[in-house]
């Protein structure tokens, strides 16, 4: 389970990164991207962004809930699989080839993530989970789009879990939130 005391405590740890460094590996580089941390390719061009204080700012409704698996759609720098590795199983799908293999060199991740590449929109599901978090996007999804991921991942929540696409929170007329 995630709480705020055991986070703060791991939020430290990430990448051992703060906003202020810089990593770089193969041309590729992790530096400060407004309040985040932006993964950026050799050209200058930022491909995904994470916050360290993603659970807590973001997600907080992962705070507190006792879950042992989870289905995350996007990895962006791996902060949430990264934060529940130690209690839970996590599949993680990512679109980007070049996103999964620097975070694989970063290391931070255990065995317990098993990252898949492949698209959430077509992803074919085999396990049921007890979160499905879709945060594979940076803009709030048509009505459409999210009738398509809830009619596609509902079925594989187990007993007492939930589908969660914090993107949209709020907008869409509060329509998604937490999908029970």
């Amino acid at each position: 389970m995630i709480n705020k005391q055991n986070l703060e405590n791991t939020i430290g740890s990430i990448f051992n990164l703060s906003l202020s460094e810089n990593i770089e590996l193969n041309g590729y580089s992790i530096k400060p991207y407004l309040n985040y941390l932006g993964l950026y390719n050799p050209e200058g061009k930022v491909m995904t962004a994470d916050a360290p204080d993603y659970i807590t700012e973001y997600a907080p409704e992962l705070l507190d809930v006792e879950f042992d698996s989870i289905l995350i759609g996007g990895l962006g720098l791996g902060v949430v699989p990264y934060v529940v590795q130690d209690f839970a199983q996590v599949d993680a799908i990512e679109i980007d080839q070049n996103i999964i293999d620097i975070i694989k060199e970063l290391g931070h991740l255990g065995e317990n993530v098993n990252i898949i590449k492949d698209d959430i929109l077509t992803f074919s599901v085999e396990k049921t989970y007890d979160i499905i978090l879709i945060d594979a996007f940076y803009e709030p999804l048509s009505e459409e789009t999210t009738a398509l991921l809830e009619e596609k991942y509902m079925p594989f929540i187990n007993e007492g879990g939930f589908l969660y696409i914090p993107i949209n929170k709020g907008v869409i007329d509060n329509k998604v939130k937490i999908l029970k």
